[in-house]
């Protein structure tokens, strides 16, 4: 069983680029208690957030504390167009997206199908991508948002973009 991290599907983009901020503001690191107090929400809500900054690289997580990385802090810093960039890399190292550069590296197109059907032939990712549309959103979301690809929605396709 392989150890990738995964994204959750309820996470977007705009919710890691929140999170991380938030913890600058704190300089670099704070109690994530007192970040759920802070954003009036429960840490609970804010976990999801939380483990897929985590497996981007982006923050630590020790003992209740958070923290930027050295990649979150530059993160912080970059502008918008080298965040997107440093999002792309990071997306490289969770799934669904190792699934996703490996369907780029063979196909010019693609469908949110074809990436669920690979999704789910890998066991242990079946439970994790069992809804279609859920995949597709996320795909849509995270993709764009990195701008890897454009989408045709008439046939709802993802083209590659040449990068």
């Amino acid at each position: 069983m392989s150890k990738r991290p995964k994204i959750s599907s309820s996470v977007t983009p705009e919710m890691i680029m929140g999170i991380v901020d938030v913890i600058s503001d704190y300089g670099s690191k704070a109690d994530l208690a007192r970040i759920a107090i802070s954003l009036q929400s429960d840490v609970d809500d804010l976990l999801p957030v939380v483990e897929v900054a985590e497996a981007l690289g982006l923050v630590k997580v020790e003992n209740g504390d958070i923290s930027l990385t050295e990649l979150g802090r530059k993160f912080v810093k970059a502008r918008p167009s080298v965040k997107k960039l440093i999002l792309r890399d990071a997306l490289r190292r969770v799934e669904p997206f190792a699934t996703v550069f490996k369907l780029i590296e063979s196909k010019k197109e693609f469908t949110a199908e074809e990436l669920f059907e690979s999704l789910s032939s890998i066991k242990e990712f079946s439970e994790e991508y069992r809804d279609p549309e859920d995949v597709h959103h996320m795909l849509l979301e995270w993709l764009l948002f990195t701008e890897l690809v454009d989408y045709d929605g008439d046939e709802r396709k993802f083209i590659v973009k040449k990068l």
